[in-house]
């Protein structure tokens, strides 16, 4: 009996996850070296040498280590060992701070998979309240807001979700970012979207809110932003904007001057401005 099944039998609470486990991965590293390598097909072709991983090519130097290279060695993994005798605190810092930035980048990257299954209203719900953000649904003075845990939201589709508004003022990890703002892609019935006090928040972030949104979109707060004369100019193009709240730009002449441009292009439009905070 292998030591894995004795684990399992003398600790039977790990049974299912043990049992889920096997389920996305049926076989180690070891177990696949020890089976040896299958030849890989192509088009019913054996696979070319130079097509071949270098460690698996003939003539090439194979040592015990070789068991945790699957594929080419990630060069970034080659990268971080040749630094090892000169690391330092500050890069070590760096490297966990760009880290962070990488996997909250992902986390909130648009999923084709999760809007086939629930359409893009249902999706966008999932998606801002299981991140501290508040919804409110079409015809509806209530907020959604919760976690996995609180919230019972159907797993697919069904009618007569329409999101209304986004209030994005409690998103965890410093706000919503250029990725995650794709999410509000094909809301048609968005009117009111709150991202103030969202670091992350730029030109490019709300170039895409003007493209996605920008035709429904009614209320606009952007309080505590960064803004550009490039940002001004991406909300001219925000054709149903009514009001818009953003922070007062101070001594910064060039968004002044974009600003008054915008209120004579768009005399419905008013503009609310808050006190910078000090």
């Amino acid at each position: 009996m292998s030591l894995t099944l004795k684990i399992c039998k003398n600790y039977p609470p790990l049974s299912p996850l043990y049992a889920i486990a096997r389920n996305y991965c049926e076989k180690t590293i070891y177990q696949r070296d020890e089976e040896g390598e299958k030849p890989r097909k192509v088009h019913g072709k054996v696979y070319e040498d130079w097509r071949k991983p270098w460690i698996n090519r003939e003539g090439e130097f194979r040592s015990k280590l070789s068991v945790f290279v699957e594929k080419n060695p990630n060069p970034d993994i080659l990268y971080a060992l040749s630094t090892l005798p000169n690391l330092k605190l500050k890069t070590a810092k760096s490297w966990w701070s760009n880290l962070k930035k990488l996997q909250e980048i992902e986390n909130q990257k648009y999923l084709t998979d999760r809007v086939a299954t629930l359409g893009s209203n249902l999706a966008a719900i999932h998606f801002f309240t299981y991140r501290q953000a508040a919804v409110r649904l079409r015809g509806s003075n209530n907020w959604i807001y919760g976690d996995a845990t609180t919230l019972k939201l159907p797993n697919q589709y069904e009618d007569g979700w329409h999101v209304e508004a986004v209030d994005c003022t409690n998103f965890h990890h410093n706000g919503i970012r250029f990725e995650g703002l794709q999410n509000l892609s094909n809301l048609n019935f968005l009117k009111w979207l709150c991202i103030k006090n969202s670091k992350h928040v730029d030109v490019w972030c709300l170039d895409r809110i003007a493209g996605q949104n920008g035709d429904s979109l009614e209320y606009l707060d952007i309080s505590g932003c960064n803004l550009c004369v490039g940002s001004i100019f991406a909300l001219r193009r925000m054709t149903a904007l009514k009001l818009l709240v953003i922070t007062d730009p101070g001594e910064n002449l060039s968004v002044q001057a974009a600003l008054s441009i915008l209120e004579e292009e768009k005399p419905n439009l008013l503009i609310k401005v808050l006190d910078q905070v000090t």
